[in-house]
C-alpha cells in the first residue's frame, strides 16, 4: 500500500510523482489508436450482428467510422438536429439529457459533420478525463498506484465510451473530475458551476450534488463520521454549521443542470419528469417497482435466456457487485464525499436497471474506486499484470462487438 500525509482538508498529497503530464496524454492516445484499428478491422473483417444498431445518420460514415455511431447515438445525433419530443407510453428523446447533443450541435457549426462533431466531443472530452485523473491521483497516491489506477481506468472493459462513441459519458466524467478537482481547491462556486454541465448531461448528474455537498461538509470539519461505525453498522453523524462558510454553499448551484432540464420539460411539455416517465415505454420497461427492484428480467435472462445476453448481464452484474465492495474503502482512504457519491453513481443505477445493462459504463464514473484498486494492487506486482491485461483483453472484445453492431450498453 502506498503512504501519504494528511492535510488540513483531508487531501492526501503523495512524492512528486516522475511521470509528468504527459504520461495520461501518451497513454489516452495509444489506447485511442489501438480500439480505432480494432473498432476498423472489426467492422470490415468480422461478421456483424443480426440487428447492427447503426445511427443511420444523414452524413455518410465509412467502415472505419461506422463502428463507433451505434445505438444510442442515434438519439443524441437527432437530438441535436431537431431537437426533442415527447409521445408519453413511447420511447422519445426526451430520456437523454441536453448537455451532450447542445455541445455536439455547437461543434457541428464548426466542424460540418455530426458524427465527426459527436466524436470530436467525445474524444476531447475522454482525454480530459485522462489528464484529470491522473492529477486527482497523484495528489493521493504514490506514483506506482497512481500510474496503475490510470492504466485500470483508460483500459477498463468498457473504456470505449471515453473515446470516439457518440454518447455522454465522457462529458460527464470530465465534469465529476473538474467539480471535485476544483472543489477540493477551494472553489465552491467554480465547482457548483462545472458540476452544472455533470447534471445536465445524465440523470444520475444528482449523484454529483450530493458528492460535491458531502466532501464540502467534510473539507471544513463540519462533518465527522468515526470510521469505526462502518465496522458496527452504526453511522453518527456529528455536524458543525459553525464551520461552515457561506461559499460552501455554492456546490449546490451544481443542480442547476438537472433544475433547468426540469423546466423545459415542464414548459415544452408539461411534465417535468419526463424523463424518468419514458423509462417505462415498451423496448425500455425500466419502470420502478418490484420486478424491477428484484431483477426479474435479469434472473429470467440468466436461467433461460440467449446465452450471450446471460454473459453480457452477468459481466456487468459482477462488476457492480465488485464496484460496491469496494465502496468501504473509499471512505477509509479518500473519505466520505467521495465514498457517499461513488455509492450513490453506482447504487442508483443497480438499483433502477431492470438487468443490470448500462452498468458497466456507468462505472467508469466512480473514478475513486479505480484509485482504490491501484493502491490494492501497489506491491502485487503479477496480480497487477494479470487484472491489467485481463481488463485491456476485455476492452479489445467490447470494442469489437460493439463496432460490429452487438448491444452491449
Amino acid at each position: 500500500m502506498s503512504t501519504a500525509t494528511a492535510t488540513s482538508d483531508d487531501v492526501l498529497v503523495a512524492s512528486p510523482s516522475p511521470r509528468r503530464w504527459w504520461f495520461p496524454l501518451a497513454l489516452f492516445v495509444a489506447v485511442s489508436v489501438a480500439l480505432v484499428v480494432v473498432v476498423g478491422l472489426s467492422a470490415v473483417h468480422l461478421p456483424r450482428a443480426a440487428e447492427a444498431g447503426l445511427a443511420n445518420p444523414d452524413v455518410p460514415v465509412g467502415p472505419w467510422m461506422e463502428g463507433w455511431v451505434r445505438w444510442d447515438a442515434g438519439w443524441y445525433l437527432a437530438i441535436a438536429d431537431d431537437g426533442y419530443f415527447y409521445v408519453p407510453g413511447r420511447q422519445s428523446s426526451v430520456a437523454f439529457f441536453p448537455a451532450y447533443p447542445l455541445l455536439l450541435r455547437a461543434v457541428d457549426v464548426v466542424v460540418g459533420n455530426p458524427v465527426v462533431a459527436g466524436m470530436l466531443v467525445t474524444w476531447v472530452c475522454g482525454l480530459g478525463v485522462a489528464v484529470l485523473f491522473w492529477h486527482w491521483c497523484r495528489r493521493r497516491l504514490a506514483p506506482s498506484p497512481a500510474t496503475t489506477a490510470v492504466v485500470l481506468l483508460l483500459v477498463f472493459p468498457y473504456a470505449w465510451f471515453l473515446h470516439l462513441s457518440i454518447y455522454a459519458d465522457a462529458l460527464f466524467i470530465v465534469a465529476v473530475l473538474g467539480s471535485f478537482t476544483l472543489l477540493d481547491a477551494d472553489h465552491p462556486w467554480l465547482a457548483g458551476l462545472v458540476g452544472v454541465v455533470a447534471t445536465a448531461a445524465r440523470p444520475i448528474g444528482l449523484a454529483v450534488a450530493i458528492g460535491l455537498a458531502v466532501r464540502a461538509l467534510e473539507r471544513r470539519g463540519a462533518l465527522r463520521v468515526p470510521l469505526g461505525a462502518l465496522a458496527r453498522f452504526r453511522i453518527p453523524i456529528s455536524l458543525r454549521r459553525d464551520r461552515l462558510r457561506t461559499a460552501d454553499a455554492g456546490v449546490l448551484v451544481s443542480l442547476g443542470g438537472l433544475g433547468a432540464y426540469c423546466g423545459y420539460l415542464l414548459v415544452r411539455f408539461g411534465d417535468p419528469l419526463a424523463f424518468a416517465a419514458v423509462q417505462a415505454s415498451p423496448g425500455w420497461e425500466q419502470q420502478a417497482g418490484p420486478r424491477t427492484w428484484l431483477k426479474v428480467a435479469f434472473l429470467s435472462e440468466l436461467l433461460g435466456g440467449d446465452r450471450f445476453v446471460a454473459v453480457r448481464l452477468l459481466v456487468q452484474a459482477l462488476l457492480t457487485l465488485g464496484a460496491l465492495a469496494l465502496v468501504p474503502l473509499v471512505v477509509r482512504r479518500f473519505g466520505w464525499g467521495y465514498a457517499v457519491y461513488c455509492l450513490a453513481i453506482v447504487a442508483l443505477p443497480a438499483i433502477s436497471t431492470k438487468d443490470f445493462q448500462g452498468m458497466g459504463r456507468y462505472l467508469l464514473a466512480a473514478f475513486p474506486l479505480f484509485a482504490v484498486a491501484g493502491d490494492l494492487l501497489d506491491g502485487r506486482h503479477r496480480l497487477r499484470a494479470a487484472v491489467v491485461a485481463a481488463s485491456a483483453a476485455g476492452l479489445v472484445l467490447a470494442t469489437s462487438l460493439f463496432a460490429r453492431g452487438y448491444y452491449l450498453t
